[in-house]
């Protein structure tokens, strides 16, 4: 089927943003443990909670996705034919004013929180904790990286994954992406026993689920999509096979749950959870796939699907909501119904008003750092895998905050 060249951003892409996002909101508000049923209703409610408990794999969800739409400059330029390559300083330059701003608003919303709620002790350890959450390197310190707010962990693995997409598009150029998957994969392992042999040796507690390298993989699963998208690469079927990633994905949630029974058996745990991360991206990464390529017969129908559209319109200022449900929740006491179960007070109070103050802060704090698209970004560009559809704009800013 000829391509066609359809502008705007791809809602699909939006869509699967908000989807992240609002299951990471709902990990949160309604608890990640769900409480032994008491009552007939426990019962009932109990698979609702066990789902939300998996909210937390957004997180996933958006790095595939950081993947996709950090690649896309390169991935259209090639497409179109044009050699292109990636300045460091204007790349950093963008993401910085891009990402930057919003996040330290928020991070001064948090403190100024903690100051009026608890108190401030300026000791020497809370100006290193605000330093490193500054420089974005929080992450790489067990003390630092879940203190000021628990979620910002993600944002620092971002940064660096942003510095690391220089390596990978290298290796990705000169041997392809075999050896750029390998690279990846070597690197989760590697700081797996740089961790482990730090402390042993040295007593040193080297994070590693909160290390960028332990992700670098399933962030390059969405530079392999966005290229496949693109027409740069031919993917197999199965990469696009719905039915496959939803399988992926719940034997990703079966790991999770058997890791746990696995302790004593060190080795057998340590394999399975270095497969586990992984095995989330493969499945995301096949469900982008679909999607993308999904949204061709939307277009053609002039019809999207009404979730899609709702799920856009959330996905637009996720980044927004992942930076500040926290302060919501921390709040939250003060107007949750008392004599509402928990659950209730999650999903209709907690929930939606976290989502309204997002959608506030995207407005006056994130949306005057967003760079208008230029007419060439606008410019419309085929994707050319069976199918045509549209896709992001070069630089529509659709970069995770997860």
């Amino acid at each position: 089927m000829p391509s066609e060249n359809v502008p705007g951003r791809l809602r699909s892409i939006d869509a699967l943003r908000g989807i992240a996002a609002l299951g990471v909101v709902l990990y949160h508000t309604v608890g990640p443990h769900p409480a032994a049923p008491q009552t007939f209703s426990d019962y009932i409610l109990l698979p609702l909670k066990y789902l939300f408990a998996q909210g937390y794999v957004g997180v996933f969800l958006f790095f595939v996705i950081s993947g996709f739409c950090i690649h896309l400059q390169w991935a259209k330029a090639r497409a179109e034919g044009k050699g292109h390559v990636i300045n460091f300083k204007s790349f950093w330059k963008r993401r910085l004013r891009r990402l930057y701003p919003p996040y330290l608003i928020a991070l001064a919303l948090y403190l100024g929180l903690m100051a009026y709620s608890v108190g401030i002790d300026v000791t020497r350890f809370f100006v290193y904790d605000t330093g490193m959450h500054l420089l974005m390197l929080h992450n790489l310190d067990w003390r630092t990286a879940y203190s000021i707010n628990g979620v910002f962990w993600t944002l620092a693995i971002e940064e660096q994954l942003y510095l690391a997409y220089f390596l990978l598009l290298f290796v990705r150029t000169r041997w392809g992406w075999t050896s750029a998957l390998l690279l990846c994969a070597a690197a989760r392992v590697g700081w797996f026993f740089l961790s482990h042999y730090a402390y042993s040796w040295y007593g040193i507690g080297v994070p590693v689920p909160e290390a960028a390298a332990s992700h670098w993989l399933t962030w390059a699963l969405g530079a392999i999509s966005v290229e496949a998208a693109l027409g740069l690469i031919k993917l197999p079927a199965w990469c696009r096979n719905p039915k496959l990633g939803f399988a992926t994905l719940a034997a990703a949630v079966t790991l999770s749950y058997t890791l746990p029974l696995l302790e004593e058996h060190k080795v057998i745990h340590d394999i399975g959870w270095m497969l586990m991360h992984p095995v989330w991206g493969v499945g995301f990464f096949i469900l982008i796939n679909y999607i993308v390529r999904a949204e061709a017969g939307w277009r053609e129908r002039l019809r999207t699907p009404q979730l899609i559209r709702w799920m856009a319109y959330i996905g637009v200022f996720s980044y927004s909501l992942y930076l500040t449900h926290q302060l919501v929740i921390m709040v939250s006491w003060r107007f949750i119904v008392p004599t509402w179960p928990p659950l209730l007070n999650a999903l209709l109070i907690v929930t939606p008003a976290s989502v309204l103050f997002a959608w506030v802060f995207f407005r006056f704090c994130e949306r005057p750092y967003m760079r208008p698209p230029t007419s060439a970004a606008a410019a419309s560009v085929p994707l050319r895998e069976d199918k045509a559809t549209a896709t992001q704009e070069a630089v529509s800013l659709h970069e995770t905050a997860s």
